[in-house]
């Protein structure tokens, strides 16, 4: 019996990914997304299965927040095919070469290229980091309110996520750390490794969606952070995942910085009637139609 709901729980998946991309491949017959005169960068990283999927995204964020520059940082995957429609759909978009943003010191691949070019953009502007699988639903107004004042920010994966000492959020990671464990929850175990006066704060965010504020000198302290960590965790801190700790390391110690409300900014399944923002992140991207309602829905206000 368990068997057979596991087997009918993928086929219930497979359908609503067909059905959501299907309804995505809509955004290719749509009218073109322009630039603002003023506003974010709005940057992210695009492979070639997720197109549609960032085009959605791209689409419905900045019907709600409006971007001055749109850059793409383009993995191997993204042909001249792909970089053509994404062109013809944002006449003025930037694509950038993923191997154009691996500097020595610190991991390659699973997205630190994309924070190492927001390193490098925020000395143009406010940089907006938005993954493929996001939807904005309605007013952005908290995100609005920290590109005016120049704030970073990230998205909250729970309600009691907040800014906090960085050794609070040591102590805590080393309470749940296991030999198995998130390469996340080993770095977080080491963050009162990290000098004190450079790094004294973190948050528990996401890299899917966040904010960094123009003129942040991001570079120097990511480098000394990859050092740290390097040190304190060898081969693990190159695994998938530390660039997400990385992110939350940097907006944390911004200048200024805070979390997204949860769940008005939150993942599909946690989300109640004033969530204005959802992050499809992919164990519940597909539990259900949400995501190709969505898909529908802006097609049909475009």
């Amino acid at each position: 019996m368990k068997l057979l709901q596991q087997r009918f729980a993928q086929l219930r998946r497979k359908w609503h990914e067909l059905q959501f991309r299907r309804a995505a491949a809509g955004v290719r017959g749509i009218g073109p997304i322009r630039l603002a005169a003023e506003g974010p960068i709005v940057l992210s990283m695009v492979q070639q299965r997720d197109v549609d999927a960032y085009l959605l995204a791209l689409g419905t964020f900045v019907r709600r927040l409006p971007a001055r520059r749109i850059v793409v940082v383009a993995d191997p995957s993204l042909d001249a095919a792909d970089q053509a429609v994404l062109r013809r759909q944002v006449p003025d978009i930037e694509i950038v070469a993923q191997h154009d943003f691996r500097p020595e010191g610190l991991p390659s691949g699973g997205c630190w290229e994309r924070l190492v070019a927001i390193t490098r953009y925020v000395s143009e502007g406010y940089v907006i980091q938005l993954d493929a699988d996001t939807v904005a639903t309605g007013p952005l107004d908290e995100v609005a309110a920290c590109v005016r004042d120049n704030r970073a920010f990230t998205l909250g994966t729970d309600d009691h996520f907040v800014l906090q000492p960085a050794s609070e959020a040591a102590d805590f990671a080393r309470s749940r750390a296991s030999p198995d464990a998130h390469i996340q929850v080993h770095a977080e175990a080491a963050l009162d490794r990290l000098p004190a006066e450079v790094f004294p704060a973190y948050i528990r965010g996401c890299a899917g969606f966040a904010g960094f504020p123009a003129g942040y000198e991001m570079l120097p302290k990511l480098l000394q952070l990859s050092a740290v960590m390097e040190q304190a965790i060898g081969a693990r801190w190159r695994q998938w995942g530390s660039e997400q700790f990385a992110s939350n390391v940097m907006v944390a110690n911004a200048p200024a910085s805070c979390v997204l409300p949860h769940p008005k900014y939150c993942a599909p399944h946690r989300r109640r009637a004033d969530s204005v923002f959802l992050h499809f992140i992919g164990y519940v991207r597909y539990i259900d139609g949400t995501y190709a309602r969505l898909a529908r829905g802006y097609l049909k206000t475009a």
